[in-house]
């Protein structure tokens, strides 16, 4: 009996250890404000902000530049606001960096973190790990003499690839899990026109050798076809998404992940709704300044971004009421619509 007893916690608590880790709170849109919701569908903050700020995925949320909440436990903390801070979280912990005073300050604790360098901004950059399935955050900084570097993170800020690099001499890797485009690795054009393709976290590295190189031109350097079999034993996985090229260009756009809506199934639409949908994908196109950090460009100068790759919108033909509610991301449960049940009923998403 025992035995059977002691099984069946190792089961549960294994279930448990799986279990995804969703956002407890979330920030919603209502007719050109923006509030703020927990998972059992009750209004925290009543629409009132124009601006909403995204940290790390959907770990942390700023309204309107100063306006702090923790999206796992709904701390709240106010932040000067201040042109030269930019967010990055370290261990969990929400972090300002401020380039003025180049300091890395935890609103919440008020701890300090010392830099060795002067940095011009600090951010994150979210990896998957295929053997794991967990995910993991690195710490992208970006030097005053216009170099950057990637570390680990916890708070030693210790490299996880040595070396600094100029923004054009990396790329990141992307592949698409569960239908959702991950950051799977790092690659970097060495100075003798090799390149060196990193894991999640830099621990592993395999290189492309200049024999391995089809041509360069202008604008890219183009792998021979034996490399895609590097990229798979590497990551232990198969994957069209795998580079063919390293791009040499300094003009950097948006990726090009599919993200496929996960939730239209389950909404009922009442008369006089619409949800705008493209290809069986979420509506992209927004007027309104929302940024996601870190999460889809590969370059350092658009770590915000305004895509609105994550949310889902409806609007009351009768009156133009509108109502935008975050979505489609591994942080937030595809089985809850985070929203207060007053706006959901309003716009009879819910009975």
């Amino acid at each position: 009996m025992k035995k059977h007893i002691v099984l069946l916690l190792i089961v549960v608590l294994s279930q448990l250890g799986s279990a995804q880790n969703y956002c407890t709170y979330l920030p919603y849109f209502s007719n050109n404000l923006y509030g703020l919701a927990n998972d059992k569908q009750e209004q925290i903050v009543e629409p009132k902000y124009k601006e909403v700020e995204i940290i790390n995925e959907f770990s942390f949320v700023v309204f309107d530049k100063i306006h702090c909440y923790d999206l796992y436990n709904g701390k709240y903390v106010n932040i000067p606001y201040s042109k030269e801070n930019s967010f990055v979280v370290i261990s969990n912990e929400l972090f300002i960096f401020n380039s003025k005073n180049n300091t890395l300050t935890n609103p919440y604790s008020k701890e300090k973190i010392p830099l060795k360098l002067k940095y011009k901004l600090m951010y994150n950059r979210t990896f998957y790990d295929f053997k794991s399935k967990k995910s993991y955050d690195l710490i992208f900084a970006y030097t005053n003499d216009e170099k950057q570097l990637f570390f680990k993170n916890d708070k030693t800020l210790s490299l996880a690839i040595n070396g600094k690099f100029q923004y054009k001499n990396f790329e990141i890797i992307q592949c698409p899990v569960d239908n959702f485009e991950q950051n799977v690795g790092i690659i970097i054009l060495n100075n003798d026109k090799s390149l060196s393709c990193y894991n999640f976290d830099g621990t592993k590295s395999f290189k492309i050798e200049t024999n391995e190189i089809e041509k360069t031109t202008k604008y890219a350097i183009e792998f021979k076809k034996s490399v895609h079999q590097k990229f798979v034993d590497f990551y232990g996985f198969e994957s069209i998404f795998f580079p063919e090229s390293f791009s040499l260009s300094d003009m950097v756009g948006a990726s090009e992940g599919r993200f496929f809506n996960r939730l239209i199934d389950n909404i009922k639409l009442g008369d006089g709704y619409t949800l705008k949908i493209k290809d069986y994908n979420y509506d992209l196109n927004s007027p309104n300044k929302t940024y996601f950090k870190d999460t889809k460009y590969n370059n350092i100068y658009h770590f915000n971004y305004s895509e609105n790759e994550y949310y889902i919108k409806f609007t009351k033909k009768s009156n133009t009421d509108e109502l935008q509610l975050f979505v489609n991301h591994p942080k937030i449960n595809p089985n809850i619509l985070m929203c207060p049940k007053e706006e959901l009923i309003k716009f009879e998403l819910v009975k």
